[in-house]
């Protein structure tokens, strides 16, 4: 046991003598070559002269070895005003001056901007390259700005972005886009009008308009097309032709809202049909009131209705007081057929100047399923009274609801 012990005390002497010697030999190496401030390590292993890391040191720590550097005359370039579903193009010059060779690669782009023939290249001192850009203006209005990014080698500039914008219009616009007869006097003729305008180089054949709608107002609408002159296209600049569209409506269209299309064909496989939709209200002494009527639209709202309970609107129809004669009404159609008109002749309100004339539209239990929820008059429910008043012949009620 005690020679155990006495064994265990000469390790514990040997080791303390191992780390002071240690320590020693240690303070002389730094007193005798003191630390260079990087690790010494690095100095047994250097790094291979053709890695990047090496390369690039070797560079900043002397400056005047040899180089590439890249220089872009034009970062940018603008297209100006072009023509929605064109393709343009421009290339741009890339320039080595620096002393070491440049190494270009492709990086990432715009969605709608390619660089065209070029995934990489290596340029000498001196030389040049023209890397063309192209953009598809196809679905775009309005500014638009795109671009590409090249990688280099030169240290000072390792990107480059391409940059194009452009103002793109469209080959075809139609100003305004909607015609709109904010009011039309029943017996007096109107007239609305759009301008066409076309960007296209070539030349685009237009066909004579016609209605979309070929009902008994359609008898009511005139449609004229001819040539802008120089002057009018003027005022679209970028316009190479253009046409005007003249819409009259003729004295006597049926009171009440209106809704129509005009069609146009053109020559053209991307652009082969315009539409313009036309829209507006007859008005006299005659107007409709009641809930859930929208006058702005003429339209008589319902709503969705239950088709165990149907549902029941009441409106007052308004006109001059006829002083001599009996006013006389006749439900003439209903769209769906199972809408019940009842026009309340025994209810009539007299008064001086004008009259309210009860109008009740019912949709009866178990009708449906139907849909009649759009905005348009074909999408619509309508009513249609003929009458002996002479301001309104006719009488015309939109009326929107959807039977669940």
């Amino acid at each position: 046991m005690r020679g155990l012990k006495l064994v265990g005390l000469v390790v514990f002497v040997a080791a303390v003598a191992g780390v002071a010697v240690g320590l020693g030999l240690g303070w002389l190496a730094v007193e005798s070559r003191p630390w260079p401030g990087y690790p010494v390590l690095a100095e047994a292993q250097p790094a291979q002269s053709g890695g990047v890391q090496a390369s690039a040191r070797s560079k900043q720590e002397n400056p005047e070895a040899a180089q590439p550097r890249v220089e872009v005359p034009e970062d940018t370039y603008d297209f100006g005003r072009i023509e929605s579903n064109s393709v343009v193009r421009h290339e741009f010059e890339i320039r080595n001056v620096g002393s070491a060779p440049l190494r270009i690669t492709k990086g990432d782009s715009s969605c709608r901007c390619t660089v065209l023939n070029f995934e990489e290249a290596e340029l000498a001192p001196g030389q040049s390259l023209k890397i063309a850009l192209e953009f598809d203006g196809k679905d775009y209005v309005g500014p638009v700005t795109q671009h590409a990014t090249l990688y280099t080698n030169d240290l000072r500039k390792p990107q480059v972005k391409l940059t194009v914008k452009a103002d793109v219009v469209r080959s075809i616009r139609v100003v305004p886009p909607e015609i709109v007869f904010t009011r039309v006097v029943r017996m007096q003729p109107a007239v609305g009008e759009a301008k066409i305008y076309i960007f296209r180089q070539q030349p685009v054949k237009i066909s004579q308009p016609e209605l979309a709608y070929q009902d008994e107002a359609a008898n009511f609408f005139e449609l004229e097309l001819s040539p802008l002159s120089e002057g009018e296209l003027a005022v679209e600049p970028g316009a190479k032709a253009g046409y005007r569209l003249l819409v009259r409506i003729k004295p006597g269209l049926p009171l009440g809202p209106f809704q129509q299309k005009i069609r146009l064909h053109t020559d053209q496989k991307d652009s082969p049909e315009l539409e313009i939709p036309v829209q507006g209200r007859v008005e006299s002494d005659v107007n409709v009131v009641g809930a859930g009527w929208d006058a702005s639209r003429g339209i008589l709202h319902i709503g969705r209705v239950s088709r165990q309970t149907g549902a029941e609107r009441r409106v007052m129809l308004r006109l001059a007081v006829l002083p001599d004669e009996k006013l006389e009404f006749r439900v003439e159609k209903s769209v769906p057929e199972f809408l019940e008109v009842t026009v309340e002749t025994d209810r009539i309100v007299h008064k001086d100047v004008s009259m309210l004339v009860p109008i009740v539209i019912r949709i009866p239990p178990g009708a449906g399923p139907a849909n009649y929820f759009g905005l348009e008059e074909p999408n619509l429910g309508r009513v249609i009274i003929r009458t002996n008043h002479p301001d309104a012949p006719e009488v015309k009620i939109l009326v929107r609801f959807a039977i669940e």
